[in-house]
């Protein structure tokens, strides 16, 4: 497999040949992981992942009643959720045990690294502060709120299937690469993975240690 050019930028081909690979690697290594697919459609990277959720995903500084609604802080709050049903989902509308997350890796054409894009199969969508609690660890939480080196958590339409999802944006992703970066080349593969080690990370999506064995 041929290096990149042009580092930490990666062209369209580069970035098809780095899902590709990715795909190959765990066409026979899924079982016994959390990823329940990974798979190119020519677009796009599609990974489906079951997610354990314990006490530990919640943020521990958010209360709720007997009931299971959230307490409201003032009543702005109040005003705010009562005009928007989409924050009035409660918790107990998620399963309390697992999540199925679909991730989708696409190529951003203005900054010409790759977007992490990602929803979750539930009967109702989960809020962003729901995705803070349930995929976020913490210790990624303050840098995603704060739009550190990372980017923060936006909503927008899916480039590919035009839905909402969340997204990672790609603004300062460059140079967390270029930080990132030992002094050795990079195959397409390579790169991808160091692009999730980093991206990734900041949302709980870690490439299985299986799809690394001989």
């Amino acid at each position: 497999m041929a290096f990149l050019e042009t580092f930490p930028s990666i062209s369209d081909a580069e970035f098809q040949a780095g899902c590709k690979a990715l795909e190959n690697r765990g066409f026979d290594r899924l079982n016994g992981t959390d990823w329940l697919s990974v798979r190119w459609s020519g677009e796009e990277l599609l990974i489906k992942e079951r997610r354990q959720i314990t006490n530990s995903n919640s943020n521990p500084t958010r209360e709720e009643n007997n009931d299971g609604y959230e307490e409201l802080e003032n009543e702005d709050d109040v005003e705010e959720r009562s005009d928007n049903p989409d924050i009035m989902l409660r918790h107990n509308d998620v399963d309390p045990d697992s999540l199925v997350i679909h991730f989708s890796i696409t190529l951003s054409p203005t900054y010409r690294v790759p977007v992490l894009w990602f929803w979750c199969q539930q009967a109702v969508a989960l809020n962003l502060e729901q995705i803070y609690d349930f995929l976020v660890p913490r210790t990624s939480q303050e840098p995603l709120r704060s739009v550190g080196v990372m980017g923060g958590i936006s909503m927008a339409h899916h480039p590919i299937s035009d839905q909402p999802a969340y997204f990672i944006h790609p603004c300062n992703t460059p140079e967390a690469l270029s930080v990132l970066k030992p002094n050795k080349s990079f195959t397409p593969e390579d790169y991808l993975m160091l692009w999730l080690g980093l991206i990734g990370s900041s949302v709980g999506l870690h490439i299985p240690s299986k799809l690394f064995d001989a």
